[in-house]
C-alpha cells in the first residue's frame, strides 16, 4: 500500500482536509502503518499535481494558514479502483535497505567482521517489533478486530521469518569465518 492510496480511499469517502485525513487515516491505519502529518501533505502535493485529487474548498482561517480541502478527482476514482482490483507485488525485495547494508560491508568496505555487528543489532530490531506486534495482536483480538487482528498476525510471521533468516545469514557467516581461518 501507499500513503497515496489510501489517502484516495479516505478521499473517496468524503472530502477532506490534511489534518483531517491524517486522524482518519490513523483511525483506519494507525495501527498497522504509523504515518507523519507531513507525509500526509506531500503526498496531497503529488496527489493534486497528478490530477488525482482537486481543491473541494478553501477554508480561511484566524492567525493560520487557510486550509485546502481536497476531493478526489474522476481520475483519482479509476487510480483507486484499478489499485484496489490488483493483487499486490511481492513484499520482499532484494533492494532492501539492509540487503544494501550487508553488501556494502563485505563487498565494498570489505570489512565483513562488521557484519556479525550488524546482524546482532537487526535482531534486536526485529525481537522489538515482535514484542510490539503481539502486544497490538492481543489489543486487537480483545476488541475483537479480527481484521486487524489478522493483518497484525502476518506482520509477526513475517518478522519471525526475518529472525530466522538472521540466524541462517549467522550460520553462514560463521561458516564463511572457519573457512577463512583454516
Amino acid at each position: 500500500m501507499t500513503i497515496k492510496h489510501a489517502l484516495l480511499a479516505l478521499l473517496a469517502e468524503e472530502p477532506g482536509h490534511g489534518y483531517e485525513l491524517k486522524n482518519r487515516f490513523d483511525q483506519a491505519l494507525g495501527e498497522i502503518w504509523p504515518l507523519q502529518q507531513a507525509q500526509i501533505y506531500n503526498n496531497l502535493r503529488i496527489l493534486e499535481k497528478d490530477g488525482l485529487i482537486e481543491l473541494d474548498a478553501l477554508v480561511a482561517q484566524d492567525d493560520l494558514p487557510d486550509r485546502k480541502e481536497y476531493r478526489l478527482t474522476a481520475a483519482g476514482q479509476q487510480a483507486l479502483a484499478t489499485w484496489i482490483s490488483s493483487p499486490a507485488s511481492g513484499s520482499r525485495k532484494l533492494r532492501d535497505d539492509l540487503y544494501l547494508k550487508m553488501m556494502t560491508i563485505v563487498n565494498v568496505l570489505h570489512q565483513p567482521q562488521k557484519l556479525s555487528d550488524l546482524l546482532w543489532q537487526q535482531r534486536d530490531i526485529y525481537l522489538h517489533q515482535l514484542r510490539d506486534l503481539e502486544r497490538s495482536l492481543a489489543q486487537a483480538e480483545a476488541v475483537p478486530d479480527l481484521l486487524t487482528a489478522g493483518l497484525l498476525e502476518g506482520a509477526i510471521l513475517h518478522t519471525e521469518a526475518d529472525l530466522t533468516w538472521l540466524d541462517r545469514m549467522e550460520e553462514r557467516l560463521q561458516a564463511l569465518t572457519q573457512a577463512g581461518a583454516a
